[in-house]
């Protein structure tokens, strides 16, 4: 009796997005694979440290869950193990009408200060902000890039606090810790039930974007069987009525397929701002 392949995989998504999704794509993939997983939840960073030896290089992860920004970054050290699985999961929002890859930033403010008169970005002018880090398209970059083409800069920030993760940004808007936040889009949609009232107190002021898709990626070593295998079962399974509604508590409308060039143009554009630094605070 032959062993079923080992997937070994990672999320660097977490708390940005609930470690059940990952655990739900993992019993996906045994399920139509007929392969074992493993789950490694790293929360610390969003994609493979810096600093440390590259587990593609390393051997040591097949399939890995990342941000856009920390792909692009990875792509850029040409890696020749890396490779961008062609599938990419499509979430709910209300600006995305057309149920398309991709996803937003949201600027939310606490109820108490859209009471006072504060209805759009530019009205967040000395007020404090929150972000998960400085690298993040949707928690800092957007921001930074839409403030530039309306004239401002980073001297439009009051105080700055850094953290850590998106969710921790909309808990520090939440407790009135800081005025306002830029927020992956996704994290509000599943987290906001969980918090203190329904987080009814968070109130979306603004949308920016469209940013591009969450990039899969796969390690070339990976048996090509079993590569294709997992992107077939990602773009399927979620479609038929038992899978979809399991996808659905999480937001995820269903799997799309995804290429290379999401992440060159406006994408690229956006990576190169960051020459523009916030001087930060860390709590």
């Amino acid at each position: 009796m032959s062993a079923k392949p080992e997937v070994r995989i990672v999320t660097y998504m977490c708390p940005t997005h609930p470690v059940q999704l990952y655990e739900l794509i993992m019993e996906l993939l045994e399920e139509a694979v007929g392969c074992n997983t493993t789950l490694q939840y790293e929360s610390r960073t969003p994609g493979p440290f810096q600093d440390r030896p590259d587990p593609f290089l390393e051997d040591k992860v097949d399939l890995a869950f990342m941000t856009a920004a920390a792909y692009m970054k990875l792509r850029n050290t040409k890696n020749p193990y890396v490779e961008l699985l062609p599938v990419t999961p499509v979430f709910a929002h209300q600006m995305n009408v057309e149920n398309r890859p991709g996803y937003f930033s949201d600027i939310i403010v606490h109820s108490d200060k859209k009471a006072h008169n504060v209805n759009t970005l530019l009205d967040l002018r000395g007020c404090t902000f929150a972000f998960s880090d400085e690298e993040s398209l949707s928690g800092s970059q957007i921001v930074l890039k839409t403030l530039k083409s309306k004239g401002e800069n980073a001297s439009f920030f009051g105080s700055l606090l850094k953290s850590g993760s998106h969710l921790a940004s909309a808990q520090m808007v939440l407790s009135k810790q800081a005025e306002w936040a830029a927020v992956d889009s996704t994290t509000l949609l599943y987290s906001k039930k969980y918090m203190q009232d329904g987080g009814k107190d968070i109130i979306l002021l603004e949308t920016l974007g469209r940013l591009p898709p969450y990039p899969i990626v796969v390690n070339k070593k990976l048996d090509a069987q079993v590569k294709s295998a997992v992107s077939d079962a990602l773009l399927t399974l979620p479609q038929t009525t038992a899978w979809k509604q399991r996808f659905a508590k999480f937001g995820v409308l269903k799997f799309e397929t995804n290429n290379d060039e999401s992440y060159y143009g406006p994408a690229a554009q956006m990576w190169s701002i960051q020459s523009e630094k916030l001087g930060v605070r860390y709590y």
